[in-house]
């Protein structure tokens, strides 16, 4: 490996890794490769397809157009004085982030809300503007419009649009606008952690203290809101459908219409299995996953509930009838469900990542033991701590049940990949991209007492951090690239985008818990 580091950025030249190996995973016979859809609708005033929302697009299907950084990618990061949550890139080609960094300056705060402008080719950071502090993963759910703004919510529960431009003299900039003031609507004290604009020029917003509501940008007296049951929380994004949206609390998935003035009102609610403490790997005490609409006209929506074995379960847009429901993971503690691979997670297994949706086959990741920062957590986890196995699954979905009955889920495959940032699926290769460990303890030989403690709490974020690459259909790694060192690149389950370039070799944008990474073609 070669390594040069010009003016804080560091250039990481290494020759690609084998392929991850794990147990063998054949196509079984009875399951299909997943169709490659069309893309979802988008509302006006979003920006580019796949690149301006966290989960790739406002249905949270976490895909996006083109292809991933391909095999034998070049890696490119820089220091960012900050961990920077998600990233995204707009028409300009400019990539923009929401971050925390370390120490604001303007004012001093530590911990300070920042959006931060990259140069495309280096990483390095061009300008940067500080928010207003309120909750710490307060604007983790902004989204990018169509004239190439972050638009977020800061501490003082104003919706703002974070811009940016070139001064003649070369010198890039921010600006901030005033989008609205939403405080007629988000109590004090409370904290707006979703954002997505909505299918008629309005944005949905919710607050992680259960108020769900919509605004028109530049009209403080559109504030609408909608306010759930006392004691559950909103700790996932939004997503959202032409006339309304779904949502997930800590105890139930609601899905909810629009008045003709803007008012959210409930549709229907399904309360969903809770376990009882948060577990470690989660975020809160409650489910992981940001609803995902899928399948024919976006017409069925996927969760994870929070039972000790987690089920997905997917339930009918319009009336919130099931369609199946089954295991979340095949597990050695749950093996009834395993693919025709045979292929098992070893131990617990839950998620807090969005579930990935193409076509009426699901993927979801493990993050059961991961070990998140303290001040990001909601509470205790109960066991304090667990190793973290990882593990990824593809369960296909079909709705046409013969004669009115239920749907099927099944199983295609399990792999023991683990990954460590948001994973995103490209519909251009069919291959889902993330940063990933390298095998756990027990995979590599270190025995059955030794191998958990080295992948369990701050153990786990030591060594080697590579790129990954997956094939959807077979659930097998294609490429694997190291890409840096844990804990300077803990990649901190963080969110990254892949930019199309067309049938070439896209650009995979990833934060780190120090740096940005631009992984792809030079």
């Amino acid at each position: 490996m070669i390594a040069l580091t010009v003016a804080g950025v560091v250039v990481l030249s290494a020759p690609t890794a084998a392929a991850q190996p794990h147990a063998a995973q054949p196509h079984a016979a009875q399951t299909h490769p997943p169709q490659l859809g069309p893309p979802v609708a988008a509302p006006p005033g979003l920006g580019p397809a796949g690149t301006s929302t966290v989960h790739g697009d406002v249905a949270s299907t976490d895909t996006m157009p083109g292809r991933g950084p391909g095999a034998d990618p070049a890696i490119v990061g820089a220091l960012t004085g900050a961990t920077c949550s998600t990233v995204f890139v707009g028409t300009d080609g400019m990539p923009v982030a929401l971050c925390t960094s370390y120490v604001g300056l303007h004012p001093p705060t530590p911990l300070a809300p920042t959006v931060k402008l990259f140069h495309p080719d280096t990483a390095a950071v061009l300008a940067e503007v500080q928010l207003a502090k309120g909750a710490l993963l307060g604007g983790v759910y902004g989204y990018l419009d169509e004239r190439d703004r972050v638009v977020v919510a800061d501490g003082n529960r104003r919706l703002l649009a974070v811009g940016h431009h070139r001064d003649p003299d070369g010198t890039w900039r921010m600006s901030v606008d005033v989008l609205a003031d939403l405080s007629a609507g988000v109590p004090a004290g409370d904290a707006v952690t979703g954002l997505i604009p909505a299918f008629d020029g309005r944005v949905w917003f919710a607050t992680s203290g259960g108020v769900v509501g919509t605004v028109r940008p530049g009209d403080d007296d559109t504030v609408r809101t909608l306010a759930l049951p006392a004691g559950e929380r909103i700790t996932n994004g939004l997503t959202v459908r032409p006339g309304g949206a779904s949502v997930i609390t800590t105890r139930a998935l609601y899905e909810i219409d629009l008045e003709p003035d803007g008012t959210p009102v409930v549709r229907w609610r399904h309360g969903y299995e809770v376990g009882p403490a948060r577990k470690p790997g989660l975020l809160a005490h409650g489910s992981g996953t940001t609803p995902t609409y899928f399948g024919p006209g976006d017409s069925l929506v996927a969760i994870t509930d929070d039972a000790e074995h987690p089920d997905l379960i997917v339930l009918r847009r319009a009336d919130g009838s099931q369609v199946c429901r089954m295991p979340a993971f095949a597990t050695s503690l749950a093996p009834d469900s395993a693919a025709p691979d045979g292929v098992l997670i070893e131990g617990p297994a839950a998620t807090e990542n969005s579930i990935i949706a193409v076509s009426g086959a699901l993927v979801l990741v493990n993050t059961y033991g991961y070990e998140y920062p303290p001040f990001a957590v909601d509470g205790p986890a109960v066991p304090a701590s667990a190793p973290y196995t990882g593990g990824m699954t593809r369960i296909d979905v079909r709705a046409d049940g013969a004669g009115g009955a239920d749907g099927t889920c099944s199983r295609a495959w399990t792999s023991l990949s683990r990954t460590a940032s948001l994973p995103k699926l490209t519909t251009g290769d069919g291959q889902i991209h993330a940063l990933a460990y390298g095998p756990s303890g027990v995979q590599r030989g270190l025995g059955p007492e030794l191998g958990p403690l080295l992948d369990q709490g701050l153990a786990q974020k030591f060594g080697p951090v590579d790129v990954t690459s997956t094939d959807v259909e077979t659930g097998r790694e294609v490429a694997r690239s190291f890409v840096g060192v844990a804990p300077l690149d803990e990649p901190m389950e963080l969110t990254g985008t892949v930019v199309s370039r067309g049938d070439a070799p896209g650009v995979m944008w990833q934060p780190t818990l120090t740096r940005m990474l631009r992984i792809g073609p030079a």
